[in-house]
């Protein structure tokens, strides 16, 4: 049965509200993300959904400090806003507690499930987003990337995604490129926007009027259209040669090579940008987006951001992910919803049933849940009605308890994905 998600009809613009099949189906897909990275040694933290705003800002880039929601506190007078983004949260609760055990080069690992609330950059956008993340804070090696990627490709297969494709790029290979043709602010700035957009003939305009050289542009330019399998990076470096910037590009392909080691399939899963430039300003080497078909934003954000946790007094390397469950939702479409039938057991009776149907009732609901099903007594005027709300209750078994002349009868009937059928019958006398 389809579950329905109401969007902005009694929220608040940008606003989602879910009805109980879509809440419980929610649940579990949280559930099994977060045991998915416990079972890796990530521990989960909670944190506050309203901080001051000069802490939680500092962690943020001007753009997304605009997107703060703001407000007075009422009987302090300070500024505070709702929790915008949790990494920078993470971060000020690492460096407050334990930054002298960073700077002695202990290592950290937390998950969490948060709702981040923003203002829309954009009509359409919406103001709530519902994350669940990692963050490993205090290891700087190209294993810690490679753990981050591997991860999220294993808890998004243990929630049913089977076909993903994961983007990894650095967050500084194409802007150092950028860098080293010496813009002005503006040119640079108009590049990094046309970067973003992937237009190739755009960037070689735009870089030909700064009075960057005809071949040194091309070659710039030729960065939008460098993505595919790993090996793109090698094929760059023979290419472009002294171009690129040597660490990065050596930073990158330890990253990959790491990845690789975990096998063929995840390998496969890979495509590597060489021109990405959109993102957080924070992060500050690879870089990873995870898009799925018919979902037009990525369900997975995430790279290293080494100079976060050095904002909050404490500096140490860290890298980490947010996974997107609403885009997750809509990518994972019925495949969860064909196994979120969790054993639920409706109990249907007619509207005004005496007493003794209603015990009837009632026991067969008990003894539903001693056996570790979902159950209760839902009232239906006749057996379709029944079957229509055990089926939007997404259960699979559905027990029709009314009265025969003398006897309380019980039909018990099974879902078995597309319809119902009897699969046991019985009567008690009253």
């Amino acid at each position: 049965m389809a579950e329905r998600v109401l969007v902005g009809l009694g929220a608040a613009a940008g606003g989602r509200e879910s009805m109980p099949p879509a809440s419980r189906r929610r649940e579990r897909l949280v559930r099994s993300l977060l045991e998915e990275f416990e079972s890796w040694g990530y521990g989960r933290v909670q944190t506050p959904l309203v901080e001051p705003y000069d802490v939680i800002a500092r962690g943020l880039s001007e753009a997304d400090r605009a997107q703060c929601v703001r407000f007075i506190e009422a009987g302090t007078g300070t500024l505070v806003a709702l929790r915008a983004d949790v990494t920078p949260q993470i971060a000020r609760l690492v460096a407050d507690r334990f930054g002298d055990e960073l700077a002695a080069g202990v290592v950290y690992r937390y998950c969490y499930a948060a709702d981040v609330v923003r203002q829309p950059a954009v009509q359409g956008e919406p103001a709530e987003q519902h994350q669940v993340g990692v963050e490993l804070l205090g290891d700087a090696d190209a294993w810690a990337d490679a753990e981050l990627v591997t991860l999220c490709d294993a808890a998004l297969r243990r929630v049913g995604l089977t076909t993903f494709a994961i983007d990894v790029a650095h967050a500084q290979l194409a802007s150092g490129v950028i860098d080293g043709a010496g813009l002005s602010a503006a040119a640079r700035t108009d590049v990094l926007g046309r970067f973003a957009r992937k237009d190739r003939g755009g960037v070689e305009d735009a870089l030909a009027r700064a009075g960057v050289a005809s071949s040194r542009a091309s070659a710039i330019a030729s960065l939008c259209d460098r993505l595919g399998p790993p090996h793109v990076v090698a094929v760059a470096k023979r290419e472009l040669g002294t171009l690129l910037p040597a660490a990065i590009v050596d930073a990158l392909e330890r990253v990959l090579d790491a990845v690789a080691s975990e096998g063929d399939d995840l390998a496969a899963r890979l495509t590597v940008d060489l021109g990405e430039t959109r993102g957080f300003d924070y992060y500050s080497g690879v870089r990873i987006r995870v898009w799925a078909p018919g979902v037009a934003r990525p369900i997975v954000r995430g790279g290293r951001y080494d100079a976060m946790l050095g904002r909050y007094g404490a500096p140490a390397p860290a890298t980490g992910f947010a996974i997107d469950l609403d885009a997750l939702d809509q990518a994972l479409g019925a495949s969860v919803e064909a196994s979120g039938t969790d054993r639920a057991h409706v109990i249907a009776v007619e509207p005004g049933a005496d007493a003794a149907v209603r015990k009837h009732a009632a026991s067969l609901a008990r003894r539903a849940r001693e056996q570790g099903e979902r159950a209760w007594i839902q009232r239906a005027a006749d057996q379709p009605t029944a079957e229509s709300r055990a089926a939007e209750a997404c259960a699979t078994r559905m027990s029709w308890v009314r009265r025969n002349a003398s006897a309380i009868e019980t039909r018990v009937h099974a879902y078995d994905g597309t319809r119902w059928h009897i699969s046991e019958s019985h009567s008690e006398e009253s």
